[in-house]
């Protein structure tokens, strides 16, 4: 049986977390707010472009943050980032280019899964690992619902015509988790990437925290 992996991309296959410090605190500092560090940024990372400005502007809760301000802050980012996230040259985590090339090498069907925006997401894998590697590369366009839903996944599954059952669902965080569970996917769970501060050992699936890890699983379950 062909393996059958949907990779997360900030913090599961890439270290994209720079850039986006680089952009949101560029936008931050259009509207005249304090810039964050790093460490908060890696936080706030996962769960889309709105939460992530929510955040950035003190709220918790996406729902609770003021709409106009909110979207003021996304625009500004939008514009910053997508000239920056190249600057800051996105790098594949150690052995996570090689795994990659050498699942794709076995016919493995991959894909990449992101509540980035649509248009970088797919700019940066096909940059980062070439044009033919992953089908589909979905980002966030408003055709699907951002991770936790299943849509996308499912969505996936069915284009690669395949019970969802099959699919491997790799991660960094508990929305990734979430949206696996949520398909009756499986999960792998990766320790290197943007968890937002939360265990992941307490998931009750694979935590890996090795490139050579997370192949021996891949490998075992496509046996």
């Amino acid at each position: 049986m062909k393996a059958a992996i949907v990779f997360d991309l900030d913090g599961t296959l890439v270290h994209s977390m720079p850039g986006i410090a680089v952009g949101l605190n560029r936008a931050l500092d259009c509207m005249g707010r304090r810039a964050l560090t790093q460490e908060r940024v890696a936080n706030i990372i996962g769960c889309g472009v709105r939460n992530l400005c929510s955040h950035a502007l003190g709220y918790d809760d996406e729902a609770t943050a003021p709409t106009e301000l909110v979207d003021e802050l996304i625009a500004h980012f939008r514009r910053e980032y997508s000239v920056c996230w190249r600057q800051q040259a996105p790098q594949p985590y150690p052995g996570i280019a090689e795994l990659i090339a050498e699942l794709s090498g076995t016919g493995a069907h991959l894909a990449v899964l992101s509540n980035k925006q649509h248009e970088i997401t797919h700019d940066m894998v096909r940059d980062i690992f070439g044009d033919h590697v992953f089908a589909p590369i979905i980002g966030h366009t408003g055709e699907f619902p951002r991770k936790p839903a299943p849509d996308a996944l499912l969505h996936i599954a069915k284009l690669w015509g395949i019970p969802q059952q099959q699919l491997t669902m790799v991660g960094d965080s508990l929305t990734d988790a979430a949206t696996a569970r949520a398909a009756n996917a499986r999960l792998i769970l990766v320790d290197w990437g943007y968890s937002q501060g939360k265990d992941l050992s307490t998931v009750g699936c694979p935590l890996v925290h090795t490139a050579a890890e997370l192949r021996f699983l891949l490998t075992r379950q496509a046996s």
